[in-house]
């Protein structure tokens, strides 16, 4: 609908019947217009427009001339846009590598760049400063009500006692060759992921379960760490192996009472041995040093019976060198001295002879004198 002529939709913008346009008003001699441009409030003439635009392009067809001159100038558009396509921007945590006819050419640093245009030369912008994991045994994207999803068939693992171990790591890696990562292996982390399973089970398989599960946790992990960076270096795979974390290190569930249990029994006969030990370890110090007190009593004994027999074997010689220099003498010494060691402790009654044979024959004098000493004694109390 053309409405050029101004006849809008309620009709002409200004008549003598008094029917204007409310969107319009009346030109007043003071408007200067320029020409082709609608008055204020006009809707814009959208035919008028793209004839204009057509009749431009007639104009600049017939300057240029014929089909042969604009194909002409179109496939410089097209070389112009193909040679621009070989700019790139390599970012800061990137590496870019062009490759020549699918060859490696070289490396560029972060900025802007440029190369041949595809297919003489294209560019990679791998992220070589990331740090990437890879989790082996359970995901963690995909979670439950109980926590991560765990994937037996990577988790189960045989130890060397011929026991089933759950375990669960997560593998952290980055590109530390370019070249050798893009170029020698073909899917980087499928390899990485399967060489760390199998490189976990051969350790787990090497080791019994109690150590994998008390204190041998930290070795395990640097172990295997150590072990597939080894392996990734002898397939030139150009990443470093930064960690392995061990997450879970468990019996599976089925048999968790059952090894709860054994754990248990485990426990009990350490407490008796660490209780047979104690004991062992007070009794035994206890009987040593009785008989060595026995011993060194024995020895005093000993020494002393010794000491005391050969004393009196001097004693005894000398008492019979000095016999035989004056034999009356010492023999009347040997009886005085007898009779003193046995009279000493006797009790002795003494008669008078000079009171004559009419004396009492028997008299009672040793219970008299046993009285006496204990008269004493209560009258001293």
């Amino acid at each position: 609908m053309s409405w050029n002529n101004n006849n809008g939709p309620w009709g002409p913008s200004g008549n003598k019947s008094g029917n204007t346009n409310p969107w319009t008003k009346k030109s007043s001699p003071g408007d200067n217009k320029p020409s082709g441009i609608p008055p204020s409030g006009t809707p814009p003439d959208f035919d008028k427009f793209f004839n204009d635009l057509a009749a431009a392009f007639r104009r600049w067809k017939s300057q240029i001339g014929g089909p042969l001159q604009m194909a002409a100038l179109a496939v410089v558009a097209l070389c112009v846009l193909w040679l621009l396509s070989g700019f790139y921007q390599v970012n800061a945590n990137q590496s870019g590598v062009v490759m020549r006819f699918g060859a490696f050419e070289r490396t560029a640093l972060p900025g802007l760049h440029y190369h041949a245009p595809y297919p003489i030369e294209d560019v990679l912008l791998p992220n070589v400063t990331s740090q990437n994991e890879i989790e082996i045994g359970f995901r963690s994207d995909d979670r439950s009500d109980s926590g991560a999803r765990t994937v037996p068939e990577e988790s189960m693992m045989l130890t060397q006692d011929e026991n089933i171990i759950n375990v669960q790591f997560t593998v952290f890696w980055r590109v530390g060759d370019i070249q050798k990562f893009l170029f020698e292996i073909r899917d980087p982390e499928m390899t990485i992921k399967m060489a760390a399973e199998s490189i976990m089970r051969e350790v787990i398989g090497q080791n019994k379960l109690q150590y994998e599960l008390t204190d041998g946790r930290g070795q395990i992990a640097g172990e295997a760490r150590d072990r597939l960076q080894k392996l990734m270096d002898n397939y030139n795979a150009g990443v470093i192996i930064s960690q392995i974390n061990l997450q879970t290190v468990a019996v599976p569930d089925d048999v968790k009472a059952a090894f709860q249990d054994v754990v248990n029994a485990r426990l009990d006969q350490e407490r008796f041995q660490n209780e047979a030990e104690a004991h062992a370890n007070k009794v035994i110090p206890e009987a040593k040093g009785e008989a060595s007190k026995i011993t060194q009593q024995s020895m005093a004994y000993r020494d002393q019976k010794i000491a005391i027999a050969k004393g009196d074997a001097d004693r005894f010689k000398e008492v019979l060198a000095a016999y035989d220099e004056s034999r009356d003498v010492t023999a009347k010494r040997l009886y005085l001295e007898a009779m003193e060691s046995i009279l000493s402790n006797a009790h002795k009654v003494i008669l008078d002879k000079s009171v004559g044979s009419g004396a009492v024959p028997y008299l009672p004098l040793q219970d008299a004198l046993r009285a006496k000493p204990a008269a004493n004694d209560g009258a001293s109390r």
